[in-house]
């Protein structure tokens, strides 16, 4: 299952988004959650299994996740729905399992949906 995020204007810069999405750390090494982990109940943490794109500009969803791990079985339904959904992104978040979230509704992304996606995909 991967779960797909998107906004638009909130994000200035890649590195804006990457520290929304990515802990922080004490001078005793101990994690600090960040904002996207709070939000959503992120729990399992698996780094490599979230994939975050920024753009300079709004964009489909379909184009501006182009490339995203197993994009061939589950971005065109991702897209139609961001599509219906008047959606325009110029950052997306992408959670794929061993990754889970107690409340994707509750972040403050637009959540587009959930996908179930095939590794062969």
């Amino acid at each position: 299952m991967v779960h797909v995020f998107a906004c638009s204007g909130r994000f200035a810069s890649w590195e804006a988004l990457q520290a929304y999405l990515s802990p922080a750390y004490t001078d005793d090494g101990d994690a600090v959650p960040p904002p996207f982990f709070l939000e959503t109940g992120l729990t399992q943490y698996e780094p490599a299994c979230i994939e975050s794109a920024w753009l300079a500009t709004p964009a489909p969803l379909a184009e501006l996740l182009d490339g995203v791990s197993y994009a061939g079985s589950w971005l065109a339904q991702a897209g139609a729905d961001a599509d219906a959904q008047g959606v325009q992104a110029d950052a997306s978040v992408c959670v794929f399992a061993p990754n889970q979230l107690a409340h994707p509704q509750r972040g403050s992304l637009h959540y587009v949906g959930r996908y179930c996606y095939d590794i062969a995909g």
